[in-house]
């Protein structure tokens, strides 16, 4: 008799910024809390963006932002990730 092993993943809603919310904080409150480091500011005066290949999901950026500009109201794209320049391992 074979034994196959078989391994479960979690699929995590990945939370975004909301452009439109973000007021650029020069010290982000959501990025000092992020464990993974996945809140990602490539340039001081543009809002950050959330790498997907980095967030653990634990969705504790949401609570802390005190502008409300993180949200989960989209399901993960990604397409959307690999357009942004970001990597994401994509798995069939």
């Amino acid at each position: 008799m074979s034994v196959m092993e078989t391994t479960k993943t979690q699929v995590t809603a990945i939370p975004h910024v909301v452009d439109e919310l973000c007021q650029v904080c020069r010290k982000c409150l959501a990025r000092t809390v992020c464990k993974s480091k996945a809140i990602v500011q490539l340039d001081p005066d543009e809002p950050p963006f959330i790498d997907a290949s980095r967030c653990y999901g634990c969705h504790l950026c949401i609570t802390t932002c005190p502008h409300e500009a993180i949200a989960l109201d989209r399901p993960f794209d990604p397409s959307a990730s690999l357009r942004a320049g970001n990597r994401v391992k994509l798995e069939t």
